[in-house]
């Protein structure tokens, strides 16, 4: 009897062991390691409405968001196709160019921006009507600028009435408007902010953001930046898109109702060039927030236009349906 329970007792040992060594209970979430995620922006309005996100770096539950800064959309538009960043502000027309290019795995995320592109001088102008028989300096030849432009025009029954003349760059056409030697130009923010702060007697004569919605009514919208969005990424990672829209969103309210703690932050992170600048350019650079699906139709007619002039500007093709995200 004696041996039987000791030979029990062995037993009983045993399996406190073997129960105290098990270490199958389930792993903890918050051991999983974090997805990292990396946003790019533009030197320039297309990262404005981001700018509270990239000054806090924000981010969500289970993920590293890590924000960077390029000159121009060639630096993003490899990053995106290979994989390194997954979410960046671009040139509308750009998201068409790469949907086309990667056969639909970058699509469009949200509205961001509308039109930048004004019309300013010294001249007696405020409509598209009195600029009839008289010359426009203009920067963005063979881009939206120009395409942008003659369309409007066209609307107008304008065409054979206003000589265009191209300017190589921005920087050289804004030089020229400052130093007195352009009186009628077309340029983008901050350049439009930049002459008239330089030169007193430059005025904004049109801003074309209006003058598109006149001549093109519901059927589109000056749609010049918006965000794009890796395809597998938003896929596998709706929840952080979801937050990652909301954050966009009150970031793009928070920089419209206040420019100036705004242009601090825009100088801070090297956007623009001071605050000063940048305080003064917002309230003209149309910082909005629409999803894809809400503005799909109206970017649709906006690309259709570019399409119509040169459709290598959309890519070669007008993008379909699957081309906006969709939660």
């Amino acid at each position: 009897m004696k041996k039987i329970s000791l030979f029990l007792v062995l037993i009983l040992v045993l399996s406190l062991v073997i129960v105290g060594c098990d270490n199958t209970t389930p792993a903890d979430d918050s051991s999983k390691e974090p997805v990292n995620v990396v946003v790019a922006g533009l030197k320039g309005p297309s990262s404005i409405g981001m700018i509270n996100m990239i000054d806090e770096e924000a981010t969500s539950e289970n993920y590293n968001t890590k924000y960077i800064i390029e000159g121009a959309p060639d630096a993003i538009t490899g990053k995106l196709i290979n994989g390194e960043v997954q979410i960046a502000a671009l040139p509308t027309n750009s998201a068409s160019v790469l949907y086309n290019k990667t056969k639909g795995d970058i699509q469009f995320l949200a509205l961001d921006m509308l039109g930048v592109i004004h019309i300013v001088g010294t001249e007696d102008v405020s409509s598209l009507e009195d600029l009839a028989g008289k010359t426009i300096d203009i920067s963005g030849k063979g881009a939206t600028p120009e395409y942008a432009v003659k369309y409007m025009l066209e609307k107008k029954g304008l065409t054979d009435k206003v000589e265009l003349n191209f300017y190589p760059e921005h920087t050289s056409l804004a030089q020229s408007v400052i130093a007195g030697n352009t009186s009628i130009a077309v340029l983008p923010q901050p350049f439009v902010t930049q002459v008239m702060m330089k030169n007193t007697d430059v005025k904004l004569l049109v801003d074309l953001n209006e003058a598109w919605n006149e001549t093109a009514g519901d059927d589109s919208t000056f749609a010049m930046s918006c965000l794009v969005i890796n395809k597998e990424f938003a896929e596998n990672n709706k929840e952080y898109v979801k937050e990652f829209l909301k954050q966009l969103e009150t970031s793009i309210n928070w920089v419209n109702e206040n420019p100036a703690k705004a242009g601090e932050l825009i100088e801070k992170h090297e956007i623009l060039a001071n605050a000063k600048l940048a305080e003064l350019a917002i309230p003209n650079c149309n910082l909005t927030y629409q999803s894809a699906q809400e503005c799909k139709n109206a970017v649709n007619g906006y690309l259709k236009v570019l399409y119509d002039f040169n459709p290598s500007a959309v890519g070669g093709n007008m993008p379909d349906e699957g081309f906006y995200y969709s939660e």
